[in-house]
């Protein structure tokens, strides 16, 4: 592969980023708290967790997202509280940090049934370095790079953002929606200039399915369906796929179609889940032009979930029912 079709690849991508759609981990349901606020505190333990995707990996690894989250829950606000860190790493061009704090309330609609509200208030910063960008000023007649006619500096932009969500669930089912960017903040690196960061809503639900138990009504065999649909701006995002978890351990499908059905990618994952924590990974196969020609032009993916759960005596009396996802 030359180097002039890898900066034109480089630039249609760069500009697919500057569109405005945020970061989605394939294994959502380790940061869950990225997918949706509500899920904070909702395991009704303290919990870590952290995950690492690597997109594009053909590329030199130019897009790669890291994310850490604790969240627990609080008796006395009959609910949760959590933080999470998000740093998105698009090339050696864009980086983008972002730090969000959470509250979750619980409300116990019936023994068997919980409604979670959550509310996330955070600080995100853009920092873009221009030494590396390619513009089309510096390129000659051939296509080859010869530098920058102007220099440009490099530029950074920090603002407010804010999401809320809501999470419904019994002890087999769960379903929720939430809304990130409430309040479309500027993203502009200019002062002359207002870019506005387009609204996400993400509408997501799921069922365990238990197909065979082991004596004392442990499972030994579950199917986990689920659904994510994305919307931001100018784009939309269906994704579902199926979990089989036998025992400790996790496998699963995932398809990623566009709102007309065209199929985009696919994501094969397995993991290992035991008593007190859990990890996977996964790889996605990107099966549109030019990618699907391409070697290594998917994404790599890690998570990481750790359960501090309560010694006995310790655990907090809460009303509401555990989420199963959590």
């Amino acid at each position: 592969m030359n180097r002039t079709f890898l900066i034109v690849i480089g630039l249609i991508v760069i500009q697919m980023k500057l569109g405005g759609q945020d970061p989605f981990f394939s294994q959502f349901y380790n940061p869950i708290l990225v997918l949706n606020p509500a899920y904070a505190g909702a395991a009704h333990h303290p919990r870590v967790s952290a995950a690492y995707r690597n997109q594009i990996p053909a590329m030199g690894s130019p897009y790669v997202t890291y994310n850490a989250a604790y969240d627990m829950p609080v008796r006395l606000l009959q609910g949760g509280i959590g933080i999470n860190i998000m740093n998105d790493v698009q090339g050696t061009t864009i980086n983008k940090t972002s730090i969000d704090a959470i509250y979750t309330y619980f409300l116990a609609v019936s023994p068997d049934f919980v409604i979670n509200a959550g509310f996330q208030a955070s600080y995100c910063h853009r920092f873009l370095k221009t030494a590396d960008m390619i513009l089309p000023d510096g390129l000659d007649a051939t296509g080859i790079y010869i530098g920058h006619t102007e220099p440009i500096a490099d530029m950074s932009k920090g603002y407010p953002d804010f999401a809320v969500g809501f999470v419904m669930y019994n002890r087999i089912a769960y379903g929720g929606v939430s809304m990130h960017h409430l309040t479309r903040p500027n993203t502009s690196y200019s002062k002359n200039y207002h870019q506005p960061l387009p609204r996400k809503l993400t509408v997501h639900g799921g069922i365990f399915l238990s197909i065979y138990e082991r004596r004392l009504g442990r499972e030994a065999l579950r199917l986990n369906p689920n659904l994510v649909y994305l919307h931001q701006a100018g784009f939309r995002q269906v994704n579902y796929g199926l979990d089989v978890i036998f025992n400790y351990l996790r496998a699963g499908l995932w398809f990623r179609h566009s709102p007309d059905f065209a199929l985009n990618a696919f994501s094969a994952h397995f993991g290992y889940e035991h008593d007190f924590f859990r990890i996977g990974y996964s790889y996605d196969f990107n099966v549109v032009d030019p990618w699907r020609t391409m070697r290594n032009m998917g994404a790599h993916e890690v998570t990481f979930l750790l359960k501090l759960e309560y010694k006995k005596g310790q655990r907090a009396n809460f009303k509401a029912i555990k989420c199963p996802k959590s």
